[in-house]
């Protein structure tokens, strides 16, 4: 999940000047991703803290994480997880535990300059290790196919993204479940900038289509770090009544340097 300047037009010279400065490519904080990738080399990592409110009354915060690792120009790795998971029914009961932690890839397909749009494709897999006697997790393995498109027009920054995930099923087998996403950004002044989007989760077996707007804003005070606060909300029962959000994107340094082309 992304988002904020991508690129601020202050720091092009000085990323032009110094072939190994960073800019980071934030995913948070909406459900898109874009469609490129993380610098060659670069570990980027992006930390933050969430709530999410429910129709029904209950509640869940967690600390969503995802470090992503540019393995080439247009490929890189990508390990996600909610962090620790606090679960609040109703009644106000808790269950607390770790989050089940995710793990894939994305390619940079296709370049806006030659096809008029970035495109890409992702392949990831959640790792069934949360508790789900308590309700933290299914207590099975997903898999998911993301298929991303992206487009700067100006100043404005457009992603839409389709997902199709085989989601494990509490009582064996899998079902499948798409979901999709269109989200915008742009710049406001100086560092600051806001993007929205609305997404839609298909249903399960047993659920509902969920379909929910979010909107924030973003503050990046270098190339290295972009700040985002903001929200979602619920345009259906089945979606979370609200999510409120912040965090940030930051490139943490070089694993390894580019080869010479």
């Amino acid at each position: 999940m992304k988002r904020g300047l991508l690129i601020l037009l202050t720091t092009l010279p000085l990323a032009a000047q110094d072939p190994d400065a960073i800019t980071v490519n934030p995913n948070r904080p909406t459900f898109a991703t874009p469609s490129r990738t993380t610098q060659e080399g670069v570990l980027e990592l992006e930390a933050g803290l969430q709530r999410t409110d429910f129709m029904d009354g209950s509640r869940a915060d967690f600390e969503p994480i995802l470090l992503k690792l540019g393995q080439t120009a247009r490929f890189e790795w990508r390990l996600g997880w909610n962090g620790y998971l606090t679960a609040t029914a109703p009644d106000g009961s808790r269950a607390q535990g770790f989050s089940d932690p995710t793990f894939g890839f994305q390619w940079h397909a296709v370049d806006q300059d030659r096809a008029g749009v970035d495109a890409a494709i992702g392949c990831f897999h959640k790792f069934a290790t949360a508790n789900a006697s308590q309700g933290l997790g299914s207590g099975r393995a997903d898999d998911t196919l993301v298929l991303l498109a992206s487009k700067d027009a100006g100043a404005l920054h457009v992603d839409v993204n389709w997902l199709h995930g085989w989601i494990g099923q509490p009582s064996g087998g899998r079902a499948g479940q798409d979901s999709g996403t269109l989200s915008a950004s742009w710049p406001l002044a100086g560092a600051w900038g806001m993007g929205a989007e609305i997404y839609t989760v298909g249903p399960l077996p047993g659920s509902t289509r969920d379909t929910a707007f979010l909107t924030y804003a973003s503050y990046q005070p270098n190339p290295r770090v972009v700040f985002d606060a903001g929200f979602d909300h619920g345009l259906s029962n089945g979606a979370p009544r609200w999510n409120l959000f912040a965090g940030v994107t930051v490139g943490l340094g070089h694993v390894f340097h580019p080869r010479p082309r």
